[in-house]
């Protein structure tokens, strides 16, 4: 998909107007944005996507390990609640039969494991290291990855090395993945309630100590808003897709039909006349993350007027890290970190330095910013 494609005419003052005035009529109240305590506004906001999915294997301790090593800002990963009431991490509420194997080491069943429906130590029982080479996933993330026999972590074993690493500063950027929409599937059918989602989620960064560095992002603006409630100190970033597309039908806005989406928390997107950045300040965002090639100008100097930063997913070429750099987004989101920190480090972007640690989870083999490494594959199917 080309970042230039045509736009849907936005009447950007009169959206603003009606989210004022039409909110009046909605069952909620806006809340106040300032308690929110997440702040890089001091840097770039540096994300490896998943950990860095292309680089280590994704959403890993491994791949986490790399992201601190690498002087992210933010640590952008994904969450499950578990049968047995714990949070591990995962893109997939179905173990993905592209990157697990079981105790035989052979690669699952697609569709056979909910995360969701087993406990962790069921979870624990499988090896996501290293993807399987006669995939398509694998051509599109795995020939650039760094692998590993690695394990399905909780919430709480990525706190732990987070403290273990003795780094202070680094943020999570954590999406609760919560499928509120029949159209999703299996994924709806089993999903976790999302009032104990934020609870639990509360509950073990509350234990850590990280109110001030996690930021809770999410599709599912329902979690969203419960956490602004549950605890307004906690960051909040409105993930969202306009338009439907490879597979992502049941996530987008659904601005010209019927029937309001589902995934806003309630809110009807056209009562925002279609403008998701005026929905997304009306339920309290801290930050917009919108799919990156749906992302104009227009939105960019609208979040920044309403307080909100813009970080944008997931972006792998440098030329789309160019053209959104000098749109004036806050952060950007990859599945190749070091192609996107050698490109913020040559515009002369300020981040957070790199480091080393002693740890099991840290591997040798690096990545270099070659010509070879700026090959994007995969178009969209290599996106969120």
């Amino acid at each position: 998909m080309s970042f230039k494609r045509s736009w849907k005419k936005r009447a950007l003052a009169a959206g603003l107007m009606a989210a004022v005035v039409g909110f009046g009529s909605q069952t909620f109240i806006a809340p106040q944005q300032a308690e929110a305590k997440a702040d890089f506004s001091n840097v770039f906001d540096y994300e490896p996507h998943r950990g860095g999915r292309d680089a280590r294997p994704e959403n890993t301790l491994y791949s986490y390990a790399y992201a601190i090593e690498h002087g992210a800002t933010s640590i952008e990963c994904d969450m499950q609640l578990t049968k047995d009431g714990q949070i591990v991490m995962s893109h997939n509420p179905i173990l993905n039969h592209d990157i697990t194997r079981d105790e035989k080491g052979n690669y699952v069943e697609a569709g056979k494991y909910d995360i969701r429906k087993m406990t962790v130590s069921e979870i624990k029982k499988f090896n996501v290291g290293v993807m399987n080479p006669t995939t398509e996933y694998y051509k599109l993330h795995g020939s650039s990855q760094v692998t590993h026999d690695a394990k399905i972590p909780t919430l709480e074993e990525l706190m732990q090395l987070i403290q273990k690493s003795g780094d202070k500063d680094v943020y999570l950027n954590i999406e609760t993945k919560s499928y509120p929409d029949p159209a999703a599937g299996q994924a709806y059918t089993n999903n976790a309630d999302p009032q104990k989602f934020v609870e639990t989620f509360n509950n073990i960064v509350k234990k850590y100590n990280m109110e001030n560095r996690v930021v809770l992002q999410s599709f599912d603006w329902t979690t969203l808003r419960l956490m602004k409630k549950l605890n307004p100190n906690i960051s909040l970033s409105a993930l969202w897709c306009e338009q439907p597309s490879w597979g992502r039908d049941s996530e987008s806005l659904r601005a010209f039909e019927k029937e309001k989406s589902p995934w806003l928390g309630g809110l009807d997107i056209k009562d925002y006349k279609g403008d998701p950045v005026a929905a997304a300040h009306a339920i309290g965002a801290d930050i917009i993350s919108p799919y990156y090639p749906e992302l104009p100008q227009q939105q960019v100097q609208e979040a920044h007027s309403l307080g909100m930063k813009v970080v944008p997913w997931t972006v792998n070429d440098p030329k789309d890290m160019a053209m959104l750099y000098d749109m004036g987004v806050d952060g950007m989101i990859s599945d190749k970190p070091w192609i996107l920190r050698s490109f913020l480090e040559k515009r002369g972007a300020k981040l957070r330095p790199t480091r080393q640690f002693e740890s099991e989870y840290h591997l040798d083999k690096d990545h270099q910013d070659t010509p070879e490494n700026r090959k994007v594959e995969g178009g969209l199917d290599a996106a969120y």
